[in-house]
């Protein structure tokens, strides 16, 4: 698990998206996804003490954290044909009951969900870690209430593993 993200990683392409390197500059576009967000409690963040544009920040702040450290972390997501930011998306290495793991993330803005961004970017991450990163598994945790991440995951050929606790969570690791 010392794989280190090439360049390449950050900067991606699928049909419809673009993906580029989180900056300080994303905060402001990434607040609107903080405020009244019936699923923050799929992120952990159902009671989150900050404001709206300091939780985007320290959000921001942890994937630059990553990239700076060399780390696999979430990129922004851009619409092509519009340019605009749709959310953020990548791969990011996380420890599950001891052992290390690849982690297919994503959130998006709620004016992009139902469109298959989503889909698009989880089967892009999936295949990028078998293809480029030569790895043999890669995972989504997913809150058990999740329903459109679930469909997600069984659209990316994931199929139900383990149940278990993450993030104070009761969620479910979906694998390919």
């Amino acid at each position: 698990m010392n794989q280190q993200p090439k360049a390449s990683y950050y900067s991606q392409q699928t049909k419809r998206l673009n993906f580029v390197k989180i900056t300080k500059d994303h905060c402001a576009l990434w607040e609107p996804f903080f405020n009244d967000n019936p699923t923050l409690r799929f992120v952990g963040l159902e009671n989150a003490t900050t404001s709206p544009i300091e939780t985007a920040k320290g959000w921001l702040e942890k994937q630059i954290e990553r990239m700076n450290s060399r780390e696999f972390g979430q990129l922004a997501v851009y619409e092509k044909e519009s340019n605009q930011f749709v959310g953020v998306g990548g791969i990011i290495t996380r420890e599950i009951n001891g052992k290390p793991e690849y982690e297919i993330t994503y959130s998006l803005l709620s004016q992009f969900w139902g469109k298959g961004y989503a889909t698009e970017l989880a089967m892009h991450f999936k295949d990028y870690a078998f293809e480029q990163m030569k790895i043999k598994s890669v995972i989504s945790i997913i809150h058990i209430e999740n329903e459109a991440s679930i469909n997600v995951a069984l659209k990316n050929g994931m199929k139900k593993d383990i149940e278990l606790t993450f993030m104070d969570m009761p969620v479910c690791i979906y694998r390919a």
